[in-house]
């Protein structure tokens, strides 16, 4: 046992053995003063919640909801920022470069161009 915990208990001897010294009168002015304290507590216990509790308390019939958009949300950035790295998202650089070059599209189609540029 610490020194504060037996500190504590020798209080609590003390009070318990001065407390049967009491006249009813001055027990019962100890009871009304203890209620009164306990009434005044609860008050400001109760006198408001939080802003985070408020909220809380609005929106947890949505739960479901914001869980899901948050969810969709991760995975969407997710997969734009996978994209991203790993250059998947080129091909429309791809296709404004043969739109906009000198050759029609046809000619990389074309196996027999493959050779010609080999030949060059």
């Amino acid at each position: 046992m610490t020194h504060e915990q037996q500190f504590a208990q020798e209080v609590v001897q003390y009070l318990d053995a001065s407390t049967q010294q009491l006249t009813p009168e001055t027990a019962s002015g100890l009871q009304q003063a203890r209620q009164r304290a306990l009434a005044a507590h609860g008050q400001h216990v109760q006198a408001g919640p939080g802003v985070l509790a408020l909220l809380a308390n609005r929106f947890l019939p949505y739960q479901r909801g914001l869980s899901l958009a948050a969810l969709a949300g991760a995975v969407f950035f997710t997969f734009i920022l996978t994209q991203e790295l790993t250059g998947h998202g080129n091909t429309e650089r791809g296709d404004a470069f043969l739109l906009a070059s000198e050759l029609p599209p046809e000619a990389y189609l074309d196996r027999g161009f493959y050779s010609w540029l080999e030949q060059r």
